[in-house]
């Protein structure tokens, strides 16, 4: 027993690395909280953890939180593989190569440091195993499936109550658009492929702007029929010519339809633009 004692202090000791470990698939690891009654995370589990990560004599960053999923290694010895080495409230740091890092990982081929070793610096916090993960996601997924749902209900409600309260007289073009003139111009008339400059103010149904050329003080250039814009704003366009001013009601089948746009426009959502053209080429 002595004997195997002193060989496992002797291969610390001979490490390239003093005071760590050298693993199977290659990089070194220490532990400094190692609580091997804990659960391990498994393939699929997500881990919630405070990450570092540094250069033998300088830091890039700490106490990073990192919510991350378990998956197949990208090479043998990567950041998986040593997640998977730790344990439920284990905390340790783990030396790999940093080149295979960089490229696998940031997708550089060039390496940006001095120092070919890079440290990680983990603290494993919490573990949600796959199958309670899976099924927190397919909850939400259908609170979201149900918000959807309840959007496209509520649309044509919207419209008409938009309608309604703005004694709207006008009728809807064939595809839902609502067009009405405010300005008659006499510049040239739009036809596919003109260049124009057009100034706009966006809005939700509900008034809330969220887009605004003329605060910033500068119009969109566009050249209309190739796609550059939603749908309802070519169908406008071609309704116009320089000089007009219009408001237009787009229904959100000639906008962004059931996926919305980012955080400000949610799905199934009509929009109503103010529309000057400035310009026409």
């Amino acid at each position: 027993m002595i004997v195997l004692v002193a060989i496992a202090a002797l291969g610390t000791a001979c490490s390239k690395h003093p005071g760590f470990k050298k693993d199977k698939q290659g990089f070194y690891y220490k532990f400094y909280v190692e609580n091997k009654n804990e659960v391990q995370p498994q393939l699929g589990d997500i881990v919630e953890m405070l990450y570092g990560l540094r250069l033998k004599d300088s830091v890039l960053f700490e106490n990073a939180p990192l919510s991350e999923k378990i998956v197949e290694s990208l090479y043998p010895g990567d950041v998986f593989a040593a997640i998977q080495k730790m344990h439920l409230g284990d905390s340790a740091t783990f030396i790999m190569d940093g080149e295979e890092f960089i490229r696998y990982f940031w997708g550089q081929e060039e390496y940006p440091f001095d120092s070919k070793d890079l440290y990680f610096d983990f603290k494993l916090i919490h573990i949600t195993p796959k199958e309670e993960f899976e099924s927190i996601q397919a909850e939400r997924t259908q609170q979201y499936e149900a918000m959807i749902e309840e959007y496209r209900i509520a649309e044509d409600s919207l419209i008409n109550d938009y309608i309604t309260k703005n004694n709207i007289k006008v009728k809807p073009t064939e595809n839902g658009l609502y067009f009405m003139k405010k300005v008659s111009g006499s510049g040239k008339v739009i036809t596919n492929g003109a260049k124009v400059s057009v100034h706009y103010t966006g809005k939700l149904i509900d008034g809330s702007v969220f887009d605004s050329s003329v605060e910033r003080g500068e119009p969109i250039e566009l050249t209309v029929g190739e796609g550059q814009v939603i749908p309802g704003w070519e169908e406008a366009l071609l309704l116009m010519r320089g000089g007009d001013k219009a408001t237009v009601l787009i229904p959100s089948k000639l906008a962004y339809g059931s996926r919305g746009s980012g955080y400000v426009i949610p799905p199934y959502s009509s929009l109503i633009f103010d529309m000057e053209v400035v310009l026409v080429e």
